[in-house]
Order: C-alpha cells, then sequence, then structure tokens
C-alpha cells in the first residue's frame, strides 16, 4: 500500500501550490482525470491561445494567467494541452488516464 493520494487530490494540491483560483479547480482536475471538457476560458488556456483567453475570462481570472500558466507548465501531462489539436486528441482519446505524480 502507498501513502501517494488518489489523483484528483493530487491535482488539487498543486492547483493549491500554483495558487489558481479555487473556482477552476473543479474543470481543471476533472479534465486531467476524466478528459471532460472546460469552458471556453480555460479551453482557451489549454490551447496555449492565452490572447482568447484575456477576452474569455472574468473579473477574477484575468488575473490569473500567470497562475494558470504555472500549474500546466509544472504540473500536467504534455500531451493533455498546448494547442486544439493536442486538447481534441485528449478529450477524445478513450484509454485510461495517466497518472502522472511528478
Amino acid at each position: 500500500m502507498t501513502d501517494r493520494p488518489d489523483y484528483r487530490t493530487h491535482l488539487r494540491q498543486r492547483l493549491e501550490d500554483a495558487e489558481v483560483p479555487r473556482g477552476l479547480h473543479t474543470g481543471l482536475v476533472e479534465y486531467f482525470a476524466a478528459r471532460r471538457p472546460t469552458g471556453s476560458f480555460l479551453q482557451a488556456c489549454l490551447e496555449n491561445d492565452f490572447g482568447q483567453a484575456c477576452l474569455r475570462a472574468d473579473v477574477e481570472n484575468r488575473f490569473a494567467l500567470y497562475e494558470l500558466a504555472l500549474f500546466l507548465f509544472s504540473y500536467v501531462p504534455a500531451p493533455a494541452w498546448g494547442s486544439p489539436e493536442k486538447v481534441a486528441a485528449w478529450l477524445a482519446d478513450p484509454s485510461p488516464v495517466p497518472e502522472i505524480f511528478e
């Protein structure tokens, strides 16, 4: 048996570490842990389209782009984000999600 937390708990801790606003946690955790689509703001972030992310952000999240970028670059699987093609492929992939604990 291991003391390692489950993957969702791990992702939530990393979101806290990166200081991503709590209102974004569920969308990001479910995207990475269960391949669930996100809203348009997070989709733009995941697609590495920070121009569109700025236009789609609400008041709180427009000031969180650095924290989101820190989380994406530091804690999640590279095949899951970075371009529209990567996001589409991640969402369409039927295989189990790779649980990456750094």
